[in-house]
């Protein structure tokens, strides 16, 4: 057997501080957007697109203990209501919206209770 050493300070730094962005990592390899492009530009703003909902996700599930949505159902949720659905999109000739009371605006979707604590998030969630 070898002899013990002592890791250097920044290493156990790194190792301890690293578990959220390892997380993060691995979350949203599970949902990649597809960019087959060569500009380094527009990769590293998908890249930046990407992590928005992410971040979202994690604040969402900080300020929302209780409902504990996944990524994937957040996700959906937050496309579906910045899409406009037939319903909600009028053309100026038409009244029969005005006659429903209807504002044109989409009604929010209310997020699914899913398992409680994430144990993927447990690291990023601790203060």
């Amino acid at each position: 057997m070898g002899v013990a050493k002592k890791k250097p300070k920044f290493i156990i730094d790194y190792n301890t501080h690293m578990h959220g962005v390892d997380t993060a990592d691995h979350y949203l390899a599970y949902y990649p957007f597809i960019c087959k492009t060569v500009k380094w530009t527009k990769k590293v703003i998908f890249c930046l697109l990407q992590c928005c909902p992410f971040n979202s996700y994690v604040i969402f599930s900080n300020d929302n203990p209780n409902s504990c949505i996944s990524l994937l159902d957040f996700m959906s949720d937050i496309t579906e209501n910045l899409i406009p659905t037939s319903d909600t999109v009028s053309s100026p000739s038409s009244t029969s919206d005005e006659s429903q009371g209807s504002s044109g605006t989409p009604t929010p979707t209310p997020p699914k209770c899913a398992p409680k604590n994430d144990p993927h998030l447990a690291g990023l969630m601790e203060n």
